[in-house]
């Protein structure tokens, strides 16, 4: 007897808000169903829906009232991106209605000393060879965010070039099955240099907002870090701090 396939948590979350955005998965209180009825809905084990659970909560879509059961969070503003999905951007930002897309993108292999700039003390040499990514990203078909990401081309390979007009993220996740341990970000701002200028109709110096991203493999190996420009009037972060 074939020993059943691992239940992927990562997934049941992705259906889960799903459902949570399209207002399918609590009742008019915003309750959700009990576990037994999850767990029927979904087909996962007892331990696998309350991963995602758990995972829920600290993404800030839901919380627990002890004793009565789990609740949808009331909606935040539509334009809020949330720092602690555990997804890609393009399903974060995907809710009902919204719509990312890629309209320019390019790619280019480069050493580290060509990098435009590198994480803090990664201990990168000169020599290392990156795969340079630049995407140029609108949302509902206005500008959102320029992204300039590098991946080690040790671990990478080769990143299709349909998966830079889709999500790469779900490239490495399902098509690579490298596994993402966790992100480190760092936001700041900076004055807009005269690319980011004119994809935003913004005057050339103006402020952008700067989301930098290091993403690290479980082992805790560096696999790719990003700097995303955002139209600062359209974008809007969101984080969700338990204090229990």
């Amino acid at each position: 007897m074939l020993p059943k396939k691992p239940i992927d948590i990562k997934m049941l979350v992705k259906k889960m808000i799903d459902e949570i955005q399209d207002g399918n998965l609590a009742d008019e209180n915003g309750k959700l169903p009990s576990e037994q009825q999850l767990m029927a809905h979904y087909t996962v084990s007892r331990y696998a829906l309350r991963r995602a659970l758990l995972q829920l909560g600290d993404m800030g879509y839901i919380y627990q009232a002890q004793g009565i059961g789990s609740f949808i969070r009331p909606k935040y503003h539509e334009n809020l991106l949330n720092l602690q999905n555990n997804v890609g951007l393009t399903e974060e930002i995907a809710r009902p209605g919204r719509t990312i897309r890629t309209v320019e993108a390019t790619q280019r292999i480069v050493s580290a000393k060509e990098a435009e700039f590198l994480p803090e003390n990664s201990g990168l040499t000169s020599e290392v060879q990156l795969i340079e990514i630049e995407r140029l990203r609108t949302l509902d078909d206005e500008p959102y965010l320029i992204e300039r990401s590098y991946y080690l081309q040790s671990i990478a390979k080769e990143i299709p070039a349909k998966s830079l007009y889709d999500s790469v993220f779900n490239y490495f996740e399902q098509d690579k099955k490298i596994k993402i341990g966790f992100i480190d970000k760092v936001i700041s701002s900076e004055p807009l240099c005269k690319q980011g200028a004119n994809f935003f109709n913004l005057a050339e110096g103006a402020p952008t907002l700067v989301v930098r991203d290091d993403t690290f493999l479980s082992s805790g190996k560096l696999l790719a870090f990003s700097k995303i420009c955002y139209d600062y009037r359209k974008a809007e972060l969101f984080m969700f701090k338990k204090t229990y």
